[in-house]
């Protein structure tokens, strides 16, 4: 397998039965994880129909996948947007050849583990954790911070992201570490159970988790008017917050789907839609607030 089997389609979303034989969907580009062993078609997925504190996050779906016996050979790997998660899921398809080295095993527990269950896990190895997300994902983290992601070339961004995860395991992967001082957010919303709205450029839910805040909103507003949300809570544990699947009733991307179409995740962690054009929610925070209040308050 190289890059020219590789479509990369911003935002887009089908069912397993829509693509042809020998596909692989990674990380909602098809939603659930489904196996069609006949057809040799599969999603790796943990957004949809799957428990979070259970399901393994792609990359680690992927490894169990090639360790037992996935043959990757003349298959097309299928994304919809450039994450930790989908950039080492990737890399695993493209060098299956080294999934049995002790250090790439490491970097997909860490990875994993942190794409799961957020920042409130605790991994064993913060720095090659800092490596990966700070170093292999920092022009990703640079592109968000300058609100500028939605007018990213995703396939440009992914051979970035991907020669980035070779630098790291060969230990010639320079970058600086970003202090918490240079992240912050804004109270802007607070929901009589204890739930918050916090406005900010930078990925906070470890800060929000760090202050108390168990259950949140964070948002981002964009230059083309569009708002990125991010519904969280620190875990399966954190009551009366039903995050998610979207297509459960009585849950927040439920109704956030009602009011707008393309709200997705799983039951601790969702977002707004991904547009083809790079847009995201066009529903305004007081609105994100009024319909998250309706279910938890």
């Amino acid at each position: 397998m190289n890059t020219r089997n590789i479509v990369v389609s911003r935002g887009s979303v089908v069912s397993l039965a829509d693509l042809p034989r020998k596909s692989i969907a990674l990380d909602g580009y098809v939603r659930g994880p489904i196996v069609n062993v006949e057809e040799e078609k599969y999603s790796f997925d943990h957004h949809d129909g799957c428990v979070r504190l259970v399901t393994s996050a792609t990359c680690v779906q992927v490894l169990d996948a090639l360790l037992l016996g996935l043959d990757t050979k003349d298959h097309t790997i299928y994304i919809n947007d450039v994450d930790g998660d989908t950039t080492l899921a990737t890399w695993l398809l493209l060098n299956p050849h080294r999934i049995m080295e002790p250090q790439v095993r490491e970097l997909v527990a860490t990875v994993g583990a942190i794409d799961a269950h957020g920042p409130a896990y605790l991994v064993v190895n913060q720095e090659l954790a800092n490596g990966f997300f700070q170093g292999v994902m920092s022009k990703v983290t640079d592109l968000q911070r300058a609100r500028k992601y939605g007018e990213a070339d995703l396939s440009a961004l992914l051979d970035d992201t991907i020669a980035k995860v070779d630098q790291l395991l060969n230990g010639m992967l320079d970058y600086t570490k970003r202090p918490d001082k240079e992240r912050n957010f804004e109270i802007t919303h607070r929901g009589t159970s204890g739930w918050v709205m916090a406005r900010s450029a930078d990925f906070i839910f470890d800060l929000l988790y760090a202050a108390g805040h168990t259950k949140a909103v964070a948002y981002q507003e964009n230059p083309d008017g569009s708002v990125t949300y991010t519904v969280g809570k620190k875990s399966e544990m954190v009551t009366n917050f039903p995050v998610g699947p979207a297509p459960k009733d009585g849950t927040i991307l439920n109704a956030l789907n009602a009011k707008e179409t393309g709200w997705g995740g799983s039951t601790t962690i969702g977002g707004a839609p991904r547009n083809a054009d790079g847009s995201r929610s066009r529903l305004t925070p007081d609105e994100v607030f009024a319909i998250i209040t309706n279910i938890v308050d």
